[in-house]
């Protein structure tokens, strides 16, 4: 030791002695000591180091520049005076309690230093700040967490974000204890509100990197995040509304769903793992953004059989909720999102039937969707609409190979129980009712009437053929109904084994009336008493007769037969086919007894003279 080593250090324990803290001699060696601390000499460097504390809160009109000089202590280049000027952080913070605040904000950028020794004496400069006041010295904490709302260039934001990461470990490994056994012990203090809000911040602002660990690693390690808590409502809202402003980006990039997830998965955590936040809040959310056809298909057939395992597990911990905390969830709310759950089965089956993707999980999931479907259709007597029927029917082949064990045959058994009133209500729907309409599905709603005149059959009971005078007549009019625009007719009463002639469409309608024009021999065999002999005496006089050109010997001329025609089709037995007895003519009576000529004129029988 030097003479000026010498005579500082009596300079200062002589000071320290000193009774008046305002005396002029403790204020020189204040003043010297600062003075050393910008020499070369390492040792007064350090000695100034460990002595300055003792004066600090003695002269306020010092104090800047003694907590100047204690900094540049701290970026000196030798290590073992920057160790000094850590500690002296401390004592001085210790002595002047406003100085925790700015202090704690100089070691937390000192967490950046490369050197292991250095960092670990910052570190334990941090725990004394913590102990002199813990919810100043997490708001500092927190502060370097928290990403600002202004922007910022790159190499600044390269360093905040390293320093985040520094801070997050810091409270991680260095601090948890501190914080949990000490100064969140009592739920409600004024530091706890400081650290939950700050941190809820943070979550808010950053990406996904380090939400995380501040998350599982500092929040939900605190006394007040317990089952049913208000903390633990805030911080799942907080998740809902990070994994929502991701959906609302119509985006199916990678990052984008793997950003949805990783929040979304975060609040399942949250709520049904820690069980530290209503598993109601989260169901809600599952049924109403995730359950949807358009939002399952941006997720891989992977993601999309975690999503609906994950609606599984939120259900049943309702339900365990209804029993356990009916005040959470009340039995109208759990029926409610039961039914929500149920009306979103269809598209988290059509994600599960994958061959790919058959494992324990995916039918342990398929279970529970469907028990979720039986539990509805007990209880509220409800019909389980075809197409859910028809998706779970899918399943039927795969659960009869998948053999024994792993719950295939309960799963055989709730598809049966859920299919076969569905599938025979379908089936019964495809038949005719009597109008020609197709009976509509039972838990479809009614269809709207609309007004028609209903469709009437031909009576059978009348004469097929009738005679009209001076206007040609259809017996059998066309039938065409609204829906085909094909026409149907009546079906004709066969007799004595009738065919029915093949009835192909007719290409105008005077075609077919002129073919469904009785005939003269049809209007013959009707008796006309007084009217027929008169008839054909008059047409015998006329000398004329009509043939049948007809090609086809079985079919009737369509002008009719004249009565030498009529004759020979009665002799060919055409009418023989009548079982119908008929009344004889005047004329067959004649024609029998006197007979005609080939004229057609009457032959009288003379006797000899």
């Amino acid at each position: 030791m030097d003479d000026q080593e010498s005579q500082i250090h009596q300079l200062v324990e002589s000071a320290e002695r000193e009774q008046d803290r305002g005396s002029e001699l403790r204020r020189d060696a204040l003043t010297k000591l600062i003075e050393v601390a910008h020499s070369s000499n390492s040792q007064l460097k350090c000695y100034a180091a460990n002595h300055i504390r003792y004066f600090f809160n003695d002269f306020p009109d010092l104090e800047e520049d003694a907590i100047n000089v204690v900094y540049d202590l701290c970026e000196d280049q030798d290590s073992r005076v920057r160790i000094e000027g850590y500690r002296a952080i401390s004592s001085v913070s210790a002595v002047e309690n406003k100085w925790v605040k700015r202090n704690s904000d100089v070691l937390v950028q000192l967490l950046q230093s490369d050197e292991p020794e250095e960092v670990a004496v910052v570190k334990t400069a941090l725990c004394d700040h913590l102990d002199m006041d813990p919810g100043v010295t997490l708001g500092v904490l927190c502060d370097q967490i928290i990403p600002p709302e202004y922007a910022i260039d790159e190499e600044e934001q390269q360093i905040r974000d390293r320093l985040r990461s520094l801070v997050i470990a810091f409270l991680k490994v260095d601090a948890v204890e501190s914080i949990i056994r000490k100064y969140t012990k009592t739920p409600g203090t004024d530091t706890e509100n400081v650290l939950v809000s700050q941190l809820l911040m943070a979550i808010k602002r950053l990406e996904t990197r380090d939400v995380e660990v501040i998350i599982k690693d500092l929040l939900l390690m605190m006394p007040c995040y317990i089952p049913g808590s208000a903390r633990g409502m805030d911080l799942l809202h907080v998740l809902i509304d990070k994994a929502r402003s991701s959906l609302n980006v119509k985006s199916n990039d990678l990052g984008s769903i793997k950003t949805i997830d990783f929040y979304i998965s975060l609040a399942h955590f949250v709520a049904i793992q820690k069980r530290v936040a209503s598993p109601v809040v989260l169901l809600r959310f599952y049924c109403t953004s995730l359950m949807g056809k358009p939002v399952l298909q941006r997720f891989s057939p992977e993601e999309q059989l975690v999503l609906a395992g994950r609606v599984v597990e939120a259900l049943e911990a309702c339900e365990d909720e209804s029993r356990l905390r009916p005040q959470i969830c009340s039995h109208e709310q759990l029926s409610f999102l039961r039914r929500q759950v149920v009306d979103g089965v269809p598209n988290l089956l059509e994600a599960l039937h994958d061959t790919k993707l058959e494992s324990s999980t995916m039918w342990d999931t398929l279970r529970s969707l469907l028990l979720a479907c039986k539990h509805r259709k007990e209880r509220e007597d409800w019909v389980v609409p075809f197409n859910l029927a028809t998706s779970i029917s899918r399943f039927q082949t795969q659960a009869e190979q998948w053999g024994p064990g792993n719950n295939s045959d309960e799963i055989r058994v709730l598809i049966r129980s859920l299919t076969e009133t569905s599938m025979s209500q379908a089936s019964s729907s495809t038949t005719v009712d009597g109008d020609g309409l197709y009976e509509r599905p039972a838990h479809l709603p009614a269809r709207p009437q609309i007004g028609r005149p209903p469709l009437k059959r031909p009576d059978m009971s009348r004469p097929s053929h009738t005679s009209t005078s001076g206007a040609v007549s259809n017996s059998r009019p066309a039938i065409q109904t609204r829906d085909s625009g094909s026409v149907a007719l009546p079906k004709r009463s066969l007799s004595s084994g009738e065919a029915v002639p093949h009835i192909k469409r007719a290409k105008t309608e005077f075609t077919e009336e002129r073919q469904l024009t009785p005939s003269l021999l049809s209007r013959m065999t009707m008796p006309i008493p007084n009217d027929a002999e008169k008839a054909s005496r008059k047409r015998g006089g006329a000398g004329k007769t009509r043939t049948d050109d007809s090609s086809e010997p079985d079919k009737h001329p369509m002008s009719g037969y004249s009565i030498k025609g009529a004759a020979a089709h009665a002799e060919r037995g055409e009418e023989s086919r009548d079982p119908t007895p008929r009344t004889s003519s005047l004329l067959d009576r004649m024609n029998r007894s006197e007979g005609m000529d080939g004229g057609g004129k009457w032959k009288r029988h003379r006797g000899k003279a």
